[in-house]
């Protein structure tokens, strides 16, 4: 099971979650100059056009090879992009990892939490998805905030399970789940 671009628009009036564009160049050079962003992505340490290029080419990459999908996050209604969130299936059938990042200028707004909240929502109740969960680094208050904030739980610790470059890190694991239908009698 893959997952493709929604038919239909995800937004709430303040973001929208779009597919990647060539000219969201400016986005991604304001993301490579946070040390964070390239050391948990695949935005580029360094910046140039060729490699902003190659990081959009990517993420159209996840939908058409059936691993993810990755959209920018962007204004409602300039359509200018300052984040991404990505959704990329997981070997168990049915659960997909969560990914998010902001540039700074566009953080502690409640950027985060919507985006979050537009495309798990569209995850558990249009694409199928039984399970969406988060993993973050536990001194990371902000993303903790952002998911407690877009409805999930927060399950518990994997010791040593986030690799970087140059560092192994603990994991909080944050999940949310599709709600089980009703039956009616």
């Amino acid at each position: 099971m893959g997952l493709g671009y929604p038919a239909v628009e995800l937004t709430d009036g303040a973001v929208r979650l779009r597919p990647w564009r060539e000219d969201d160049l400016e986005c991604l050079r304001a993301a490579a100059e946070d040390p964070r962003i390239p050391e948990a992505t695949t935005v580029p340490r360094v910046f140039s056009v060729d490699a902003g290029r190659a990081f959009v080419r990517r993420q159209w990459s996840r939908v058409e090879e059936g691993h993810g999908i990755s959209l920018a996050v962007a204004d409602a209604v300039s359509g200018e992009a300052f984040g991404s969130v990505v959704l990329m299936l997981r070997p168990q059938p049915g659960v997909a990892g969560l990914g998010y990042w902001l540039v700074p200028s566009a953080r502690g707004r409640g950027c985060a939490k919507r985006a979050a909240r537009l495309v798990t929502s569209w995850a558990l109740d249009v694409a199928g998805i039984a399970r969406v969960e988060a993993w973050v680094e536990p001194d990371n208050e902000a993303s903790r905030r952002v998911l407690t904030a877009a409805a999930f739980e927060q399950e518990g610790v994997l010791r040593s399970f986030l690799t970087f470059p140059d560092r192994r890190a603990d994991a909080v694991v944050f999940s949310r789940i599709r709600e089980p239908r009703r039956r009616k009698d």
